[in-house]
């Protein structure tokens, strides 16, 4: 599946799961905020966002997301327009035998190894 492909399926698993409206709140608290307020957030709700895609994944049901609390779901686009970027960037020629399935190959953007690996400690 070429890359294109993969990004134009994560999207679509996206917008069934998130309206519109709710994604440009979202990108826009994400703006009010500064870079290490958002990097903060990320880190804080690494597991929440984990747990949220495999459930998301699972059910392909985002209705629940109404009662999710706005950081998480802050946290949950930031995560997904940071990885898909990195995605097209590392796979830009895409990825032959892979899951057609949009919700599989958006859960597999939302989580990359580097997101299901434990944090360094300080």
């Amino acid at each position: 599946m070429k890359a294109e492909e993969i990004f134009e399926q994560s999207v679509k698993a996206m917008k069934r799961m998130l309206p519109s409206a709710a994604m440009i709140a979202s990108i826009k608290r994400a703006k009010s905020r500064t870079e290490e307020e958002n990097l903060t957030l990320l880190n804080r709700e690494r597991e929440n966002i984990n747990e949220l895609v495999r459930k998301l994944a699972e059910t392909h049901d985002g209705d629940f997301l109404q009662s999710v609390p706005l950081e998480l779901l802050d946290a949950m686009v930031l995560r997904y327009l940071k990885n898909r970027d990195i995605f097209m960037k590392t796979f830009p020629d895409g990825i032959d035998d892979i899951e057609p399935d949009p919700f599989a190959l958006w859960a597999a953007i939302m989580i990359a190894p580097q997101d299901d690996a434990p944090l360094p400690q300080s």
